[in-house]
């Protein structure tokens, strides 16, 4: 939200959260009382906020894909700052792994290694590597998606349904099996449950990129139209064409590529 500038930093991001967001839920709601409180990044995600490593920050990596096409270092640095307003750790990893999934979607030519490669760029000694590495062999081993899911669905029953561990999970699987169909990928993250609307969004994000708006069916498209309604300040209701012309223009613009 807001604006895109050159050398903006997590402190910037959380002056502008003050501004456009009047109200928010888990990690983000901590970190917005937090500033409104004095307390800026890195402090603001971390304070007394249990949902520091929940699906916020991930949810958020799309974006800063779309204005970095094919940038992946500038689209992780991007990520790291914009989700150390929210979360710490693995928390933002969440982020920094859908922002590079969106960063290469614009110059991949196979889904499926455009996952081998994104995770392979993950630091290896964390925990959010080890989630996302063991579904993607889970997804190489398994004869279908059920049959993955199933294991992970027992392996991370221990944390909450909007943890970014699980939902991370969630999408490789839909991503694996869906293999470029936006249908099927559909399909199969409806089926794993979960924060199904948020890993959907990621995962048509991708697609989308990947293969251009006519790989999405009109059946999902129509009904929709052209209008974005949201509770930020100020932008209420938006176009979605616009706005997409707008992201286009950010990125030509200030040259982030």
């Amino acid at each position: 939200c807001g604006s895109i500038r050159i050398g903006m930093t997590s402190k910037d991001i959380a002056a502008e959260w003050i501004g456009l967001i009047p109200f928010g839920w888990s990690a983000e709601l901590v970190a917005l009382k937090n500033i409104k409180l004095g307390i800026f990044p890195p402090e603001s995600g971390s304070r007394t906020n249990p949902f520091s490593e929940w699906i916020g920050a991930q949810m958020r990596g799309a974006i800063v894909g779309m204005v970095s096409p094919g940038n992946l270092k500038e689209a992780a640095r991007l990520a790291w700052t914009d989700g150390l307003v929210s979360h710490t750790g693995n928390g933002i990893l969440g982020e920094v792994f859908n922002a590079l999934m969106c960063s290469l979607a614009f110059v991949a030519e196979d889904i499926r290694e455009m996952l081998i490669s994104v995770i392979s760029l993950l630091p290896s000694g964390t925990q959010y590597y080890s989630v996302v590495k063991s579904s993607l062999d889970l997804c190489r081993e398994s004869d279908d998606w059920r049959s993955a899911w199933k294991i992970c669905e027992e392996k991370y029953k221990e944390y909450n349904w909007v943890h970014s561990y699980p939902n991370a999970a969630a999408e490789i699987i839909g991503l694996w099996y869906g293999n470029g169909d936006f249908d099927k990928t559909m399909e199969i993250i409806a089926g794993c449950g979960l924060d199904v609307d948020c890993n959907a969004a990621q995962a048509g994000a991708i697609l989308g990129i990947f293969g251009g708006v006519d790989i999405i069916p009109s059946k999902w498209v129509d009904p929709i139209g052209d209008v974005l309604e949201t509770y930020l300040r100020g932008m209420e209701r938006l176009s979605i064409k616009k706005l997409s012309e707008k992201t286009v223009l950010l990125v030509r613009t200030h040259n982030i590529q």
